[in-house]
């Protein structure tokens, strides 16, 4: 038993590990040796891990200054002077310096440095001689190469004097514009894109914003929100050749009725709104005019010899009237204003390969156009009731076209490329025309006792007519939002009373009464171009 009890102490002894509360057995110490064994063993091994764990700690740290040491070398001349920036670390911060040892820039691959690194460079190899295609090696983004600006030259062509025009890209192809960089106000010869852009190309490239927008596809339905234009527009005269001033009596005529007429463009607007009113349909308003076409023409005499129409040129009565002929000068106006509103249900569709596509509409239209003609003369000096005053006269016929009623119609387009369009829409209206008429004499014996008086007619009549509509558009989608729209259009309506009649003043003048003429109608053709965008919200 004392052996037993020694060997469990010297046990207890060499290792902790081993448990010795078990007594040995006489004859010898089996358990334990085997235990001890074990115990030793294991004890060895702990401490080899130890180690290995220790030599792999001491290998990292080192790798991880060498790294901290090439992250700051390879930043130098990178980081901020944040001392003379004026820059001042809050209290509880650490200086920004303290950040480079964990960050690196964004143009590094790792352990293996910058991307300008990679590239060889063109440093001492280039000079005012070029970089003769390969400047030693190959230029690259270093900044080497003088002539090359800081981009460095992908191949300068060797061109005496250097690359003049490389810039942050390097250059392909000079293009033997040495060193006509230096003359931008922009970089000084750095390389900027105003320099680049000189005989390369670019300007070329740029024209690439002006394709149409093609992100929509050719697919894309019909489709805007606002769409606002200006119109250019004429309109067909009611008047006619008919002389109304001769130059002595019955003398060769000097004004005539469409010496008047504006047969100029006169400016408008078009302006149309659309809102989704179910699948494939939509309501949409448009108001379409403003224009305002004005003439005169003048006759002048300087012995007072112009006859009108009125007395027959001066033959009836014989030596004509004293307020309208006799006349220093004859003078003849024309005044139009046109506007068109309309309310409409439309209905679009897409065909299954998308080339064309089309819509139907039903809706009402509003069309006003109001016409006036004016004829104006003075005589001589009136030698009765108003003594050293001259005579005049004064006639103006105004009428009023207010039509108004139901129209349908289509369009069809042709989906030239995805962002080009090319249509075609045609209208037509029944409607009501209302006439109103407002005519006028004012002259300088109208009245009783030979006086100044005027006399007036204001009649009017209603009539149906109809109305046919044109237009052939191009549509040019130069973003998500905007498309550019220019149009031609022509619209006709039958029946539509002129200012030119000459009846009234006929009636006015000769009976001094107010007799009731009937009103004379004649078709209106309106007709112009406009240029305008349309807008997607």
């Amino acid at each position: 038993m004392k052996g037993g009890g020694k060997a469990a102490e010297t046990l207890v002894m060499q290792d902790q590990i081993i448990s010795t509360t078990r007594p040995m057995l006489p004859g010898g110490p089996v358990w334990p040796t085997i235990r001890g064994k074990i115990g030793l063993m294991t004890r060895t091994a702990l401490l080899a891990t130890i180690s290995i764990v220790s030599t792999q700690t001491v290998a990292r740290a080192q790798v991880t200054q060498a790294q901290v040491t090439q992250a700051q070398v390879a930043t130098a001349g990178y980081e901020a002077d944040y001392e003379a920036s004026g820059f001042v670390t809050p209290a509880g911060m650490p200086s920004p310096e303290a950040y480079y040892a964990s960050v690196e820039q964004a143009s590094f691959f790792g352990n293996g440095g910058s991307i300008a690194s990679r590239m060889q460079s063109c440093d001492g190899g280039c000079g005012n001689a070029g970089c003769n295609g390969s400047c030693q090696g190959g230029c690259g983004m270093g900044g080497g190469c003088p002539e090359c600006g800081q981009g460095g030259c992908y191949s300068c062509g060797g061109g005496s004097g250097g690359c003049g025009g490389c810039g942050m890209e390097g250059c392909q192809s000079c293009g033997g514009l040495t060193n006509l960089r230096y003359g931008c106000l922009f970089c000084r010869g750095a390389g900027c894109s105003v320099c680049q852009s000189i005989g390369r190309g670019y300007l070329l490239a740029g024209l690439r914003a002006l394709l149409p927008y093609r992100d929509a596809g050719i697919c894309a339905q019909r489709w805007y929100d606002v769409s606002v234009g200006v119109v250019g527009l004429t309109h067909s005269r009611g008047t006619s050749n008919q002389v109304l001033t001769t130059q002595g009596i019955a003398g060769p005529a000097v004004l005539r009725a469409s010496d008047a007429d504006e047969d100029g463009m006169e400016v408008g607007a078009r302006i149309s709104a659309a809102f989704i009113f179910g699948a494939g349909g939509n309501i949409e308003g448009t108001y379409l005019g403003g224009q305002e076409w004005e003439g005169s023409a003048t006759a002048t005499s300087q012995t007072a010899t112009l006859y009108s129409f009125l007395s027959e040129f001066g033959t009836a009565p014989n030596n004509g009237f004293d307020d309208s002929d006799r006349s220093f000068n004859q003078t003849v106006t024309s005044y139009s204003t046109f506007h068109s509103a309309e309310f409409n249900y439309r209905r679009r569709t897409v065909e299954q390969y998308c080339r064309f596509q089309g819509s139907w509409l039903v809706g009402l239209r509003y069309l006003r156009f109001d016409d006036d003609f004016g004829y104006s003369t003075i005589g001589e000096v009136d030698n009765t009731n108003n003594a050293n005053t001259l005579r005049f006269l004064n006639f103006n016929n105004g009428v009023d076209n207010k039509m108004f009623g139901a129209q349908g119609g289509f369009d069809l387009w042709w989906n030239v490329i995805a962002g080009v369009n090319l249509g075609v829409g045609v209208k037509g209206a029944w409607l009501d025309n209302n006439i109103d008429r407002h005519s006028t004499v004012l002259a300088n014996s109208s009245g009783p006792n030979a006086t100044p008086q005027q006399l007036g007619i204001e009649d009017g009549t209603r009539t149906s007519t109809v109305m046919g509509e044109f237009e052939a558009t191009m549509l040019y989608r130069i973003s998500h939002s905007w498309t550019i729209k220019s149009q031609y259009f022509v619209l006709g309506v039958d029946d539509v009373a002129y200012g030119f009649d000459l009846s009234p003043a006929q009636n006015l003048f000769s009976a001094g009464a107010v007799p009731v003429s009937p009103i004379r109608t004649d078709s209106l053709t309106i007709q112009g171009v406009s240029l305008g965008a349309e807008y997607v919200w």
